[in-house]
């Protein structure tokens, strides 16, 4: 056993003794934390007490684990560190708060979050030495297959600190942290490391930065169009059909009086003669006027369940014109025939047509209701890549996808439902999926539309909520935690949290956490670049630790990096 990992209780990393106790929190003597310089010992730093640290508590059979989050000298002692005071020999007497995190079983070899016994008045406290507090980490999670290190203790780079794919991914993974702290290379490292294992993991980049995977991803650009014949990205599209009708409804945004009613019905017209052609004119459109309602009616029946399934197929140029073609009178001379048309509801849907030519035509909108020829749609490349054994990155730039139409979130939760659905269908339950949503404040706790065809973007919260039990997880990396919403915070099992400065981002990942307090919390202000706080169910304790940077650092596409602004002379 004494092998297994360093003695945590070396005569040379004493600090000091505990003074007082309470069941969260111990003081301990210092006596030497006004040393100006730390020891070294083994090659490694030993400091005698400094806020951040983690202390080691020698208790009967177990070691506690702690942190000390404050360093005080009583009042009376507050001048004896003056450098210029030479009167007396006053000597400091620094007091530390220690707050307690975990304990370890050093007979059987674990540790757990709660504290077996509570330090008593007196026991002694020593400096972690980093190749133990390895150990507590490894003891907590028991034997990992193929672990991923994502990184090492502060000051001690020998250190790595490996985490299970299981505990990392297996109930969802949160990256979060304000811009520059580092939070898009933890997200590409991750990324790599489902990579290497082969797993599978889809990734939706808003920006295009991840475009530096270069070869270990497939890449294909959502929107968008070819710069020429020469030009060998994937372009794909997502076609309107994969869209439920409350979508439509956003884009077009009908009045609730005339035009939904008739909007919904036209829509429903068009999915029929899909169907059964031979009710259609020689056009392709369904004409209501003067006409027969048996057949129409008997058709609808017949095939209720396609025409409600997703994606059921239909023609949308046909929609401004069979929208007009709805607007007749419910009965006409007999009640088994529709009417002659209703000049009131025609002429009111006049508009909502005029929309829907114009969204037909809009550039803005070509991905979805007119893309060109070389469009994929992604629904099929999502399939294909499931099964392509070559491949377990398939990344989808958002870069060129216009913001007109809230078109960026309604497809994004689109997709999100699409893999939802995939996922209930059974297609992930031998092959896990990870589908990672860089910037996800943008996609989530969000309404849009006008306030009568609102849209929830509520796809990722379900997946959060219920993906995990058929092989979907979501890693999801924000900048502003307070964006999204708590109850998908809390079916994360994994943060790794950078650099946070807004208090309610902070307080937002402490109640989201169950693990993480006030004085954990303090330390995220001044996290450094590259540097989080990994905080997990598996975990004994919130674990600051230097991110491995990824092999391949994510940067904007078509970004000079020296420019005027770093003071390069044009």
């Amino acid at each position: 056993m004494a092998n297994s990992f360093a003695n945590p209780f070396e005569r040379s990393r004493y600090l000091g003794s505990v003074s007082l106790v309470s069941p969260a929190i111990v003081r301990v003597n210092l006596p030497f934390a006004t040393e100006v310089a730390p020891s070294q010992y083994a090659g490694h730093r030993v400091t005698r007490g400094q806020v951040g640290e983690f202390v080691v508590i020698e208790s009967y059979a177990a070691a506690v684990i702690g942190r000390i989050v404050e360093i005080q000298l009583p009042d009376r002692d507050r001048l004896s560190v003056e450098p210029e005071r030479k009167e007396g020999d006053q000597v400091a007497n620094p007091i530390g708060v220690v707050r307690l995190l975990g304990s370890v079983d050093l007979n059987f070899s674990r540790s757990s979050r709660g504290i077996a016994e509570v330090p008593r008045i007196g026991d002694y406290v020593y400096l972690a030495h980093p190749d133990f507090m390895r150990f507590v980490i490894a003891a907590t999670q028991g034997k990992a297959v193929d672990p991923i290190v994502v990184g090492h203790l502060r000051g001690a780079p020998e250190t790595g600190i490996a985490l299970s794919p299981a505990s990392l991914f297996g109930r969802h993974c949160a990256v979060l942290g304000s811009t520059g702290g580092g939070k898009s290379w933890s997200t590409a490292r991750l990324i790599e490391q489902i990579s290497v294992r082969k797993g599978k993991v889809i990734l939706l980049d808003p920006t295009g930065e991840y475009h530096s995977l270069g070869d270990m991803a497939q890449h294909v650009h959502l929107g968008g169009q070819k710069s020429g014949p020469d030009d060998l990205r994937r372009f794909v599209s997502f076609p309107y059909r994969h869209l439920n009708e409350i979508d439509v409804f956003a884009i077009l945004q009908p009045s609730p009086g005339v035009q939904a009613p008739k909007l919904r019905d036209a829509l429903t017209s068009l999915k029929l003669v899909q169907i059964e052609p031979t009710l259609a004119d020689a056009d392709g459109y369904l004409i209501k006027l003067n006409a027969a309602k048996q057949p129409i009616n008997r058709a609808l029946l017949k095939h209720d369940t396609v025409i409600r399934e997703p994606s059921a197929n239909y023609d949308i140029t046909k929609l401004s014109r069979q929208i007009l073609n709805e607007c007749v009178f419910p009965m006409g001379s007999s009640k088994l025939h529709y009417g002659a048309v209703h000049d009131f509801s025609h002429s009111g849907c006049v508009t909502l047509c005029m929309r829907v030519e114009s969204a037909v035509i809009s550039p803005h909108l070509a991905p979805i209701f007119s893309p060109p020829a070389y469009m994929e749609d992604l629904t099929d490349v999502i399939r294909s890549f499931m099964v392509d054994e070559s491949t377990s990155v398939l990344r989808i730039s958002l870069q060129y996808l216009a913001f007109e139409h809230h078109t960026r979130e309604l497809v994004v939760n689109a997709i999100g439902r699409h893999l939802l659905g995939m996922a209930r269908d059974g297609a992930f339950n031998k092959t896990p999926l990870v589908v990672a949503l860089d910037e996800a404040h943008q996609f989530l706790s969000k309404t849009v539309g006008d306030d009568v065809n609102k849209v929830q973007l509520d796809a990722f919260g379900l997946i959060a909520k219920e993906g995990r039990k058929y092989g979907l997880t979501c890693l999801l990396a924000t900048q502003r935690p307070r964006d999204i919403p708590e109850d998908v915070l809390s079916q994360v099992g994994m943060f790794v949290v950078h650099r946070l400065i807004n208090e309610r981002d902070q307080a937002v990942v402490v109640n989201a956490s169950g693990v993480l307090d006030g004085s954990a919390a303090a330390f995220l202000a001044n996290l450094r670049d590259g540097e989080a706080l990994i905080v997990g169910g598996d975990s004994i304790m919130p674990l600051p630790i230097i991110m491995t940077p990824p092999l391949r650092q994510p940067r904007l596409p078509d970004v000079e990096s020296k420019t005027w602004l770093h003071g390069v002379d044009k």
